[in-house]
């Protein structure tokens, strides 16, 4: 399809080499040329799978126009390899819970994109997809975690977030070090979800050491 023809040709322009599974033998005779090599089969045959690299390869890209047809194949891979970097497209957001507990590490639907082009255009920054559900925050840092050094604070470990910086009177401390001390006025920028920011906005002091 024209997803799968898109993922493939924007991957390959950064170098990335790329194997296509395609059912259908006229539509694989016409993606020649825009991955490194085609295979003709079902996604769901084991053997088609093994022929096209799954054993090997670090990721999987899963872009068929049914929602039901990628949660099945994501299932279907996370049980070949565990340890598989899963992608997948979605269409209907109601089944973006779905994908994630059949195990995909990233989702996009169109309504996903759709919003970002959107606030990208209105805002004049760059197209940036983080994720279905994943965002760039900013936190006020609760009182609990003030004076803590961001290591002894566990943050990320309890809360699930990926701190990138933190943000200090005006100033952004990129890449923080373990040793930073959090001080009362920071606020903490991170990658996740809208729960991850309300588990560290409930944040209380963690115990110590030795008590654990």
């Amino acid at each position: 399809g024209l997803v799968g023809r898109a993922a493939a040709e924007a991957l390959r322009r950064r170098g990335v080499r790329v194997h296509l599974v395609e059912r259908d033998p006229e539509v694989a005779a016409r993606c020649e040329g825009i991955a490194d090599a085609v295979f003709v089969g079902n996604a769901a045959d084991r053997h088609v799978l093994q022929r096209a690299g799954l054993g090997t390869a670090p990721s999987v890209v899963l872009t068929t126009n049914s929602d039901e047809m990628n949660v099945y194949l994501c299932i279907y891979c996370r049980r070949l390899r565990d340890d598989l970097r899963i992608v997948s497209r979605i269409t209907h957001e109601r089944n973006l819970e779905s994908i994630n507990r059949a195990g995909a590490d990233f989702v996009l639907s169109y309504a996903t994109l759709g919003k970002e082009s959107l606030f990208s255009m209105l805002t004049g920054r760059g197209f940036i997809v983080l994720g279905e559900g994943v965002e760039l925050l900013s936190v006020e840092l609760p009182a609990a975690l003030v004076g803590l050094t961001l290591q002894e604070s566990a943050l990320g470990a309890r809360t699930g977030l990926d701190v990138i910086a933190i943000e200090r009177q005006g100033q952004v401390i990129t890449g923080p070090r373990p040793s930073e001390r959090l001080l009362a006025e920071d606020h903490v920028i991170a990658i996740g979800t809208d729960a991850q920011r309300e588990a560290l906005l409930h944040l209380t002091a963690p115990e110590p050491l030795a008590a654990r």
